[in-house]
């Protein structure tokens, strides 16, 4: 009896660690909590990094003099619950990717890249197009018009590497009085001129080293051409090339009349450039450039409409149920949404009409709230609200939009309250005033923007590639009434077409981060695009 029993016993004792072992790894699930990284400084960097959550990537661009393989980490911030396996390291080797390993209940790889980006330039007389650079071959190429002296070039200034980094000397063959080919060295010395019939090589010298950097000169045969037409709603800047000789003009008119205009030109060496002013919207137009007796062939070219989005007035509202949305039921023109579907189950529409105190018709009435678990600013943007995410929200930023205003005016109305209310990484503004924020951008993404606050995922609005013009107003002012503003668009390219445009408007300026301040009250009315 004894025997079974203590047979009995060890078996079941042989048995616990099985069963706890089930309990752990299959009775017990533990919850799935991303370990994002919120912020991140380092020294030397050129502009805000890019965080990607999604691949979970950081991209860092560091500035010319920054030393790559030693970089100091100023700031790195991680989302609620998470850590840093092994630690915070104190300076980062970025000439190759540096992988971070964070953790909550699970375990996330970050990878962070760098790049560094150098300007280099050469600029010689007679020069007709920027220098090409060939930066894998170190070799670099300039093009000067087609009557330049290849044995007598005049180099003004020469920048191949970083910042800090000269041109000492420059050797080749040159050709002697005897007509036979000799090595040549000389010392640099901006400006030069040197024999260029043969490439010449650039000593840099960077650091403890020398790089060198073959450059070659070419002639380059130039016509008489329109080369291309960025034409906006009001005027259109032309330019062409021509043979470097004589006093070319540039003239225009409509397709419909027969009678040319002259429009004052710039010549820089072989290429031509005009600014043509006083033209008719959505109109099309013939430009060409005369020289002499010589004309080009003519080049047709459409100015742009002067675009407005729908209810840019806010006058059109639609109230299903609680939620209250910026269009009329059944339109077609659903350009605008807010955060309304998400915040009203608990707290009501945040974004709503306003009649009693609009400039004309109805105004926008946004106010920031504390809905039980999370803060929430009153808002209204162009695109779409797609869904309730965690904590946060799923939304698509912008419309389709392809004129290219000067700028976004309107009024707005803003009473600001003490930040109340924060989350990781702003806690720091507990105690400071609310802002309001009004934002404008155009862009040629393919797509919407997918923005998801609980991960994360928002517009790199200094990095993002794809943004042609942007402006923002942010102010913690109280206003007592009506302001009017206008925001200049700030053109990071001036020849690409956008596809999207993107207005967001809120009450706390932070709200994307669940920060601010709960009752802070921002209107706005009438906006409008102004163009030139």
């Amino acid at each position: 009896m004894m025997k079974n029993v203590v047979r009995s016993m060890l078996a079941l004792l042989s048995a616990l660690p099985l069963v706890t072992s089930c309990l752990f790894d299959n009775d017990m699930s533990y919850p799935v909590i991303p370990a994002l990284i919120t912020a991140i400084e380092v020294e030397g960097q050129a502009s805000s990094p890019y965080i990607d959550n999604d691949r979970r990537e950081v991209r860092i661009v560091l500035d010319e003099v920054a030393d790559i393989t030693d970089v100091k980490l100023e700031k790195l911030l991680v989302s609620e619950g998470a850590s840093i396996v092994d630690g915070i390291p104190e300076r980062l080797d970025l000439s190759s990717p540096v992988e971070l390993t964070l953790e909550t209940y699970q375990k996330y790889v970050w990878t962070i890249y760098a790049e560094q980006p150098i300007a280099r330039y050469i600029e010689v007389d007679n020069q007709v197009q920027d220098a090409e650079f060939n930066l894998r071959e170190k070799m670099a190429v300039v093009y000067v018009k087609e009557s330049q002296d290849l044995s007598s070039v005049t180099f003004r200034s020469v920048k191949l590497e970083p910042e800090g980094c000269p041109v000492v000397s420059i050797s080749g063959k040159v050709m002697d009085a005897s007509g036979e080919f000799i090595e040549e060295t000389l010392e640099c010395r901006f400006p030069m001129t040197l024999d260029c019939v043969l490439a010449r090589t650039f000593n840099v010298e960077c650091g403890d080293g020398t790089v060198q950097w073959t450059v070659k000169v070419l002639q380059k045969i130039t016509g008489l051409e329109v080369v291309s037409v960025n034409a906006r709603c009001y005027h259109a800047i032309v330019k062409g090339t021509f043979s470097g000789d004589g006093n070319p003009v540039m003239e225009y008119r409509k397709s419909s009349e027969s009678s040319w205009k002259e429009a004052s030109a710039i010549a820089e060496g072989v290429n031509l450039s005009a600014d043509i002013e006083g033209l008719d919207a959505d109109s099309e137009y013939i430009v060409r450039i005369v020289n002499g007796d010589e004309a080009s062939q003519e080049y047709a070219f459409t100015t742009e409409s002067p675009d407005q989005l729908p209810n840019m007035s806010f006058d059109d509202w639609w109230l299903n149920d609680k939620v209250w949305y910026p269009y009329l039921q059944n339109s077609a023109e659903k350009v605008w949404d807010s955060a309304n579907k998400a915040t009203s189950t608990f707290i009501g529409s945040s974004t709503t009409p306003e009649e009693v105190v609009a400039i004309k018709g109805k105004a926008v009435r946004m106010e920031s709230k504390f809905a039980i678990i999370a803060f929430a600013a009153g808002n209204i943007y162009t695109g779409r609200f797609n869904k309730i995410d965690g904590l946060g929200a799923d939304l698509d930023w912008g419309v389709p939009f392809t004129s290219r205003p000067s700028a976004l005016k309107g009024y707005y109305n803003y009473s600001p309250v003490t930040i109340d209310k924060a989350k990781e990484p702003y806690e720091d503004m507990k105690g400071t005033t609310d802002k309001c924020q009004i934002q404008v951008l155009l862009t040629d993404w393919d797509a919407p923007f997918n923005v998801n606050t609980t991960s994360g995922r928002f517009v790199n609005f200094e990095k993002d590639e794809h943004i042609i013009a942007y402006a923002k107003l942010e102010s913690d002012e109280y206003t007592d009434g009506w302001k009017p503003f206008e925001l200049e668009l700030e053109y990071r390219d001036t020849e690409r077409i956008p596809k999207y445009v993107v207005i967001t408007c809120c009450a706390s300026y932070l709200g994307d981060y669940f920060t601010g301040g709960v009752g802070s009250l921002m209107y706005i009315d009438e906006f409008e695009f102004k163009y030139e």
